[in-house]
């Protein structure tokens, strides 16, 4: 039996939309290219966020420690600063006296064979009954203020006569109004007469020192003649014998660790300008700190006292 075809229904074939192979390589393509454009964004902007609080931490850090010393450089004696010269490493020290307190002096001796005590004007605050201490005046030669190494065997320090310094043995109130009398540990003549009678009284030297990556701060070591930047050594060199070195650990506290994520290769920490009456001494600082790839280089300039 034939079918009419006139009565058939044709059915028509939906076109299938998709996409084709190119398309999808091209989309994968495009798609990869802004993913790792989106990570490396974000991964800068972690590293940067990382580095920048990195270079805070060791900025503040090394900020603290140049602060500490040029509080401490404010107060040093005029004329003592001195620095050793930078190794190619860039291990260096600087040496000063720091003042305890001044005043101005009255009747100290400063011809024939010296006195053991002497007449001031009274200290703000009182220095009356403050053992220890050393008493100088008008320290216009740094080899004379630091001439204390003239033998153990003398008692140490051994600061020469006709000096500008010698040790305190104490401090009392005196019998007239306003006036302190201070005792020296041995008969004194003062080298010579300081233009304004300014008198100080001064502790034991400091040293801060650049060794390897660190800062540390030396006290408690004595007056050399000759700068030192050498530390003890057990059994080579002993401060308690007068030898010429600087504490180690086993003298702490008399060894401080001040800051470390140093890296001064190449530079000089410490630079002491000339000093005379009538110009002030400039000490420049430079410091390299350097952590986790990060370095930053601080510099400072501190102004010292010029009139002795």
């Amino acid at each position: 039996m034939l079918t009419n075809s006139a009565n058939m229904k044709f059915i028509p074939i939906r076109k299938i939309n998709g996409f084709s192979l190119i398309e999808l390589v091209a989309t994968i393509l495009i798609s990869g290219v802004l993913a790792i454009g989106i990570v490396s964004f974000i991964a800068d902007s972690v590293n940067g966020l990382t580095s920048s609080g990195n270079r805070n931490q060791i900025s503040s850090a090394g900020r603290t420690a140049l602060d500490r010393l040029a509080m401490e450089l404010h107060n040093a004696l005029p004329n003592s600063v001195r620095a050793t010269t930078a190794t190619a490493g860039g291990d260096q020290c600087i040496e000063f006296v720091p003042v305890r307190a001044a005043t101005t002096y009255i009747d100290p001796s400063f011809r024939g064979g010296g006195s053991t005590s002497f007449e001031v004007v009274d200290f703000l605050p009182s220095q009356h009954g403050v053992s220890g201490g050393y008493a100088v005046i008008y320290p216009n030669r740094r080899s004379q203020l630091y001439d204390g190494d003239n033998g153990a065997s003398a008692g140490w320090p051994n600061f020469p006569n006709r000096r500008p310094i010698q040790e305190i043995s104490a401090i009392a109130d005196s019998a007239s109004d306003d006036q302190s009398t201070v005792t020296l540990v041995k008969s004194h003549r003062f080298r010579r007469r300081s233009p304004n009678k300014r008198f100080f009284i001064v502790e034991d030297p400091i040293s801060y020192c650049v060794v390897d990556d660190k800062l540390y701060r030396y006290t408690n070591y004595g007056f050399y003649t000759n700068q030192v930047s050498q530390e003890e050594e057990s059994g080579v060199c002993e401060v308690a014998t007068n030898q010429r070195c600087l504490p180690n650990y086993v003298a702490t506290p008399d060894k401080m660790l001040i800051t470390d994520s140093i890296d001064n290769t190449g530079l000089t920490a410490f630079r002491v300008s000339s000093q005379t009456l009538n110009r002030n001494a400039l000490i420049a600082l430079e410091f390299n700190f350097s952590a986790n790839g990060d370095s930053i280089i601080l510099n400072h300039e501190v102004l010292t006292r010029s009139v002795p």
